[in-house]
Formats: C-alpha cells, structure tokens, sequence
C-alpha cells in the first residue's frame, strides 16, 4: 500500500537511500540560519536560558541537519514540500523544543519519561506565546494549535522512531527524529555534506554533548524504570563516543 499523503515511509534512512539521490551538496552555514520570526527567536532564547549548553547547542543542531536531510531527500521544495506540509518555523519549533525534558528540576523528578514530559512541556510554551503569533504574525489561533500539537507529537516520538519503531511518520516527526540522529550517531551521514557538518558544529560547538547525554540518560534510567529512554541507551551509549564524522569536534562538558 503506498505510503499516504503527508507521511514518510519508515524506516526512514532506508527510505532516504531509496530515492538514489546521489552524494550531498553543500549548502552553506546560512543556510541552517534560525527563521527571522518573532516565535522562532523567542524558543531560542528560551531554549538557551532553559538547558545546558551541551544539550541547548544539540536541539539546534538538530534543526540544522534536519534541514539539511529534508534538502538532500527534495521534501523542501516543489510539490513534495506541499504534500508533507514543510514549513521551516514548525520544523524549527520541534526541533529546538524537542529536548526541554532534560530540565534538571521539574522534568527529571517527574514520572514521566523525559520525551513526553518535555513534549508536554513545548506544546505548553508555543500555546503560550499567542502574542508573537497572532499578533505579529497575523495567523490564527487554530494553526498555532495546529503548530504545537505537531511539535508535540514529533517529540513524544522522536526516539522510538529512533528505532523504527511505526511504519511510517508524518514529515515534522520525521525531521526530528533524523535531526537529533544525524547528530548523535551520524545517522544521516550519506545525506549532509561533511563541510556543513563541520560548519553546523563550529557553529554550535558539541560542548560535551555525549558526556552530558550519557549522564543524563543514567539519571533518567535510575530515576524512572521503564521508561521510554531505558531500551533506547544502549542504541548510542557508548558508541556515540565514536562517531567519525564528528572526530575532534566533541568538546569538553562544563
């Protein structure tokens, strides 16, 4: 049965490799910029003043690779685009949010595990800037909420998707999950242009990520057994420590 409009057939790297595209092209590092929106701003400073840096700088990065995937793959442009419904201010809201149940304080002492603590969470802060949305933007109420369940259920699922976990996913939920895998495990490696991935990691440095992930994920796992994260560690704990796309870019955590 072919895959229905607005969705992507899973597993998603192999059906990236399927459309035979050929190697990655460089896009720029301007390319990754932020979208010069109100709300985009707002999430992220918000984002910057919420997490660590280590994990702030990798919700970012994740937007920034996720772009570039979506380019390689051709779903942002032309007809694909409108059939999936990309749109770089939802893409970027999903991704820089998508981390905030790293949150030291409320997320980590919550029983609910941190993807869908912290996909609660985003879909709460975006509802609460209808001033920058409706305001400066023009837009209605009902596409926000449109906007925030998207990022939310794109979240919650980032990382059983991770694993395969559906046999398709819609292009937000897509984006997330090939973003934040490109750079935790080079997922995406045949798709992004090793000059942007050294440019996207200049840009917002690694600062310790797999450290600060690793240390996390055992605060997590300890804190909240069963939860979603404790079948997903040993998918990138410790091979994350490894990745040769990312040699000598890790950092030090502070």
């Amino acid at each position: 049965m072919p895959c229905p409009p607005g969705a992507i057939p899973a597993p998603l790297v192999d059906h990236i490799t399927s459309l035979d595209r050929g190697p990655p092209i460089s896009k720029g590092i301007r390319f990754y910029d932020v979208p010069d929106t109100e709300l985009c701003k707002r999430a992220e400073a918000f984002v910057h003043a919420w997490l660590p840096q280590y994990i702030a700088n990798h919700a970012l990065r994740t937007y920034a690779f996720a772009l570039a995937v979506a380019n390689y793959a051709g779903w942002d442009s032309g007809e694909k685009a409108r059939e999936l419904g990309f749109d770089k201010e939802v893409i970027f809201l999903a991704c820089a949010l998508h981390e905030l149940g790293f949150d030291l304080d409320q997320g980590v002492k919550s029983r609910l595990s941190l993807e869908l603590w912290g996909a609660i969470k985003a879909r709460e802060w975006i509802m609460q800037q209808q001033d920058a949305f409706l305001e400066v933007s023009g837009r209605n109420i009902e596409t926000l909420q449109e906007w925030a369940d998207e990022a939310c259920e794109a979240i919650a699922r980032h990382t059983i998707e991770f694993r395969d976990f559906t046999s398709r996913v819609r292009l937000t939920g897509a984006l997330v999950t090939l973003g934040a895998g490109m750079d935790l495990m080079g997922t995406c490696v045949r798709f992004v242009h090793d000059q942007d991935t050294k440019a996207i990691c200049s840009r917002w440095p690694r600062a310790g990520y797999c450290e600060g992930l690793a240390k996390h994920a055992e605060l997590e796992v300890g804190n909240k057994p069963a939860c979603l994260f404790e079948d997903c560690v040993s998918a990138f704990n410790p091979g994350m420590f490894s990745i040769p796309c990312f040699e000598g870019m890790q950092g030090e955590l502070k």
